[in-house]
């Protein structure tokens, strides 16, 4: 009898799992807390290389959708690329933010890192062809990978997570990600408080962890954590004390000023102040970014009028910036609901993916509108000083009437002193506010009905076949071009739009 014991192999298995049996931390904060440090808008600057308009402030926004998303998102990424400005300028370099959820955060990440070059001449076969859910199974299935998933601190995600570092993004960390514009923000969704959570230090500032020491595959997988597919990814909350940390000037305002005056950014520093302190919320669970905004707007509409942590207002204020230009790429399918044509109660499954996707979907439309809002009443001023002055002509009309006609600058003199009195008088005349150009892509806008139900019916997967991928690229690169809107912009740029067929034709 050797002297190998019965419940060795056991006792082996269980000490690999306790060994393997953590999630990556994510690191913490080694230094003070320093607002100026680490990956956040305000930190990075231009390319050398690049002369960029900075008259124009150009935002692009992704959906969720898996591999539809992130399709959809690389056809339009082709139309910026092939708009030509001048002097070797595209479109594509004006783009100063892109801002992604879920599946589009496969092309917002991959494009950050690693620029126009490879992206344009490998993200097809690096993503959009490669066979994502396949690698994954034979992962889930490869027996040396069974202790680490009977961990119950190590789950699918963290496979995914490991899997898209080693063949996707090449172990890269966010302190790789090029410190200029375009500005990456791939957004989660805190399952705590149902909020989004963006990859951004000025979000890990909160839990006072570094995000430099972050995998982007990380980022990436929690964007895209899919409720019931994939758990959600969990990160430390070290907690304020742990750097330092004081919160923003705007939340301390925010909480004692906006309950009433603005709710949406008192809720938002409610949120904020919810990671202070990490006895109450030690970990944070991460899950799909579209749980909380489908289209990844919300977190640039916070970042530049509510929290102004992309300082665009005062730029455009100052006349610096006067187009603001938010594209959205909006890969929703509109298929009707199998489970409405029998009467029997529909399945568990069937109802957790409604419950995970319905939400997602459904207020679309609402945050497009609400990016409207606030560009509407922040530029209400300028319409309100042409109002006063309107109304002080018809004042003057009338008081000038009768025997007080015979006094030639009479009109002239009420005029000017009325203005004064409320302010309308050409010295306090607001500055024009930037002009506006929200373009929304989607498969609606699509005038070709085959194509759109044949889009309007491709599954939510992270694999899907070439000619369905061919296919998005090409109506995301046509959807755009097609745009006047687009065409509006690009006229005002001085450019030149790709000699190919718009989406009328």
């Amino acid at each position: 009898m050797s002297g190998t014991t019965p419940w060795a192999p056991t006792a082996a298995a269980l000490a690999l799992l306790a060994l393997a049996g953590c999630y990556a931390a994510n690191p913490r904060l080694e230094r003070p807390f320093n607002e100026a440090g680490g990956y956040r808008f305000t930190n990075l600057g231009d390319q050398a290389e690049q002369d960029r308009d900075d008259d124009t402030f150009v935002v692009l926004t992704f959906s969720g959708g898996g591999t539809r998303a992130a399709a959809f998102a690389y056809g339009v990424m082709e139309a910026l690329h092939n708009t030509a400005l001048g002097d070797g300028r595209t479109m594509l370099d004006e783009v100063d933010v892109i801002s992604s959820v879920s599946g589009g955060s496969f092309t917002a990440a991959y494009y950050g890192l690693f620029g126009q070059q490879q992206f344009f001449a490998r993200f097809r076969d690096d993503v959009l062809y490669r066979k994502i859910e396949r690698d994954l199974i034979l992962r889930v299935l490869a027996p040396w990978n069974w202790p680490l998933l009977l961990s119950p601190y190590y789950a699918r995600s963290d496979l995914a997570a490991a899997y898209y570092d080693s063949a996707i993004f090449e172990g890269r960390t966010f302190d790789t990600m090029p410190r200029h514009r375009p500005f990456i923000m791939l957004n989660a969704t805190d399952i705590g408080v149902g909020a989004t959570f963006s990859f951004t230090q000025e979000h890990f500032d909160r839990i006072c962890s570094d995000l430099n020491g972050v995998s982007v595959a990380r980022g990436v997988t929690a964007s895209s954590a899919f409720p019931v597919a994939f758990p959600p990814l969990t990160v430390n909350n070290y907690g304020a004390g742990a750097c330092d940390y004081d919160p923003p000037k705007w939340v301390v305002r925010a909480e004692h000023g906006d309950f009433d005056a603005n709710p949406p950014r008192f809720d938002l520093a409610r949120t904020w102040r919810s990671y202070e302190d990490a006895s109450r919320r030690p970990y944070i669970h991460l899950s799909d970014g579209g749980l909380s905004d489908n289209i990844g707007l919300r977190s640039v509409e916070n970042g530049i009028w509510l929290t102004k942590s992309i300082p665009v207002l005062d730029q455009v204020n100052n006349k610096k910036i006067t187009r603001l230009v938010i594209i959205v790429v909006d890969a929703k399918p509109r298929t009707e609901a199998s489970a409405d044509q029998s009467a029997r109660p529909p399945g568990i499954f069937t109802v957790l993916e409604a419950a995970a996707t319905n939400p997602m979907e459904n207020y679309s439309s609402d945050t497009v509108e609400l990016a409207r809002l606030y560009f509407n009443e922040w530029s209400k001023d300028g319409k309100n000083f042409s109002a006063r002055q309107d109304g002080c002509r018809r004042f003057a009309a009338d008081w000038c009437a009768g025997e007080r006609s015979r006094h030639g600058d009479c009109a002239a003199q009420a005029i000017e002193r009325c203005e004064k009195a409320l302010s309308a008088d050409e010295p306090m005349r607001p500055k024009k506010p930037a002009e506006l150009y929200l373009i929304d892509l989607r498969f609606d806008a699509i005038p070709d009905e085959d194509a759109k139900r044949s889009l309007q019916h491709v599954d939510t997967r992270l694999q899907l076949p070439p000619e369905q991928v061919d296919l998005l690229v090409s109506w995301g690169r046509r959807l755009l071009l097609g745009s006047p809107q687009y065409g509006d912009l690009v006229d005002s740029l001085g450019g030149r739009l790709p000699n190919e067929p718009s989406s009328g034709q």
